[in-house]
């Protein structure tokens, strides 16, 4: 695997495993790092967008997410239970410093005024790239880090402590973990010793391996209290979502795209993410989406007139964090009420 140079770490991260070892996904990340235009030097910040609604679905109230100093922020997880005045996000942010910070923790209170309260979130035992993904009601928090050789590695922060977490199976490299639950289960992929990415669950000390039937890659990437695990497969025409629920596969696509990227599940099966309807949008995330699907009926999340929307982690009074990146190339996080 080629070691991802620091200023795509985050949003490669971000991106929820998109075929971490192609080149094509190597170069996608590179071009939406840069944005539209290529860009060396910290912009001001993006101005918060308005709301938005696709007909028949609920209209959204948008917090901008940017963490102090750094010219990109990406919100990926928020805790299930969250409330107006407990909600807890993480996600990566991208300070365009080597040696800089990858991850972040947020407080945010919506009562009469939003208060929003940063902090870094690094295992000072492995200083080189990090990335929060998922977080529950505990605080306990899943995400990845890279080592000094390019390697990826997971870990869970527990009870003030980073635990190293690296899949046991014969060959396996690679381990990535997206989501946790309530119950501490944490979900990711790893790259088998077949060189194809797999996906994986983790509680108690205990690793199970998983693949959607057929696929030739599969991804594990939220699952709810109840145990449902939505995820992406790639197949021979592309990439697709799943859910999985006492054993059984559903997949899905948004009607219309080229490709469909789930990105998290609530308590009552609502689910999350970004999709692309063209080729382009496959290559540089163009024109990308992002999408709600509840009961069988797709709605579409995106805010007007900006490069790409994308929406990745949902609790479960269903507000849906994520970020976007306007025409300039910044990137800022947000976290959409209803």
């Amino acid at each position: 695997m080629t070691r991802q140079t620091p200023k795509n770490i985050t949003l490669l991260l971000t991106l929820l495993g998109l075929v971490l070892s192609a080149s094509g996904t190597r170069a996608q990340v590179e071009r939406l790092a840069k944005g539209p235009g290529s860009h060396t030097a910290p912009r001001a910040a993006a101005q918060p967008p308005g709301q938005t609604k696709t007909p028949g679905s609920p209209s959204y109230r948008f917090t901008l997410l940017n963490y102090p100093g750094a010219p990109f922020t990406f919100a990926e997880g928020i805790n299930p239970a969250a409330k107006s005045s407990k909600i807890a996000i993480v996600g990566g942010i991208n300070t365009d410093v080597p040696s800089g910070e990858g991850g972040f923790l947020a407080k945010v209170s919506e009562n009469k005024t939003v208060t929003e309260i940063y902090q870094a979130l690094n295992d000072p035992q492995d200083p080189v790239q990090q990335n929060p993904a998922g977080i529950n009601d505990s605080g306990d928090i899943a995400g990845v880090y890279v080592d000094s050789s390019g390697n990826y590695h997971g870990y869970e922060k527990t009870g003030g402590k980073f635990i190293a977490l690296d899949v046991p199976f014969a060959g396996a490299s690679n381990t990535e973990p997206y989501g946790i639950n309530n119950s501490g289960e944490i979900v990711g992929a790893y790259i088998g010793s077949d060189g194809h990415n797999h996906a994986f669950t983790y509680l108690g000390g205990t690793y199970a391996s998983f693949d959607y039937p057929g696929a030739v890659d599969s991804f594990a990437i939220a699952t709810n209290s109840s145990g449902g695990i939505v995820g992406q497969y790639a197949d021979a025409s592309g990439w697709h979502g799943f859910e999985l629920n006492g054993g059984t596969y559903t997949p899905f696509d948004v009607p219309g795209a080229t490709e469909t990227f789930p990105g998290g599940i609530n308590d009552t099966g609502v689910i999350s993410g970004f999709y692309c309807s063209t080729d382009e949008c496959v290559g540089d995330l163009s024109g990308a989406q992002g999408f709600v699907l509840s009961e069988g009926a797709f709605t579409t999340i995106a805010i007007p007139g900006e490069y790409c929307t994308v929406a990745l982690g949902i609790n479960n009074n269903g507000a849906i964090v994520g970020f976007y990146q306007d025409a300039a190339g910044l990137a800022a996080g947000f976290l959409a009420t209803p």
